[in-house]
């Protein structure tokens, strides 16, 4: 396995970084760790479509930082879900004592929907010992080659379709309805 920071990947619209990827046996995973003052979703679906055409990248990981910082498990757990070769045979046993109960519940009950899907947008409600909410863990998860009609794939259909316009330009245009 080779972890890869600040990954570079040449799409029709231009080169983009991804914060790391994980290299594993002619797989690329990439991991998006987004701070809450430097990420524009929006723009963040239409970069992330762009690399995924290229086809160098399988999936995209975006996970918010705070997620990160508090509820690294929950998120390595996700991750584990959906790509377990990535994994030691070790994981699997002490994964389900340092995940959060409502992560382990989300899997339980949609599990099959998470994995069927191109992409997965997931919200999970962490409470505490007195069932209070206390946070919500959210990630994106957007994958290569799950079915062929995903959103990220019309994005890159407009790039494509308009090779002398910037993506910002586009993207404005898209917002405005004109595309």
């Amino acid at each position: 396995m080779e972890i890869l920071s600040q990954y570079e990947v040449q799409t029709i619209a231009g080169k983009f970084r991804v914060d790391f990827v994980v290299e594993l046996n002619g797989h690329k995973i990439g991991f998006e760790c987004d701070g809450k003052n430097y990420h524009d979703a929006f723009r963040d679906e239409w970069r992330d479509g762009l690399i995924l055409h290229t086809e160098e990248i399988d999936t995209i990981y975006r996970f918010k930082g705070k997620d990160v910082y508090w509820l690294l498990d929950d998120c390595i757990y996700i991750i584990y879900k959906n790509d377990p070769f990535i994994f030691n045979n070790r994981y699997e046993h002490f994964c389900s004592n340092l995940v959060s109960q409502a992560t382990l519940e989300y899997f339980i009950t949609d599990e099959l929907r998470y994995r069927n899907h191109e992409d997965t947008l997931i919200g999970i409600d962490i409470k505490n010992e007195d069932d209070k909410v206390i946070g919500q863990l959210s990630l994106e998860t957007i994958r290569r080659g799950k079915n062929t009609n995903g959103y990220w794939r019309r994005l890159v259909e407009i790039v494509v379709s308009n090779p002398n316009s910037s993506l910002d330009e586009l993207i404005e245009l898209y917002k405005q309805r004109k595309l």
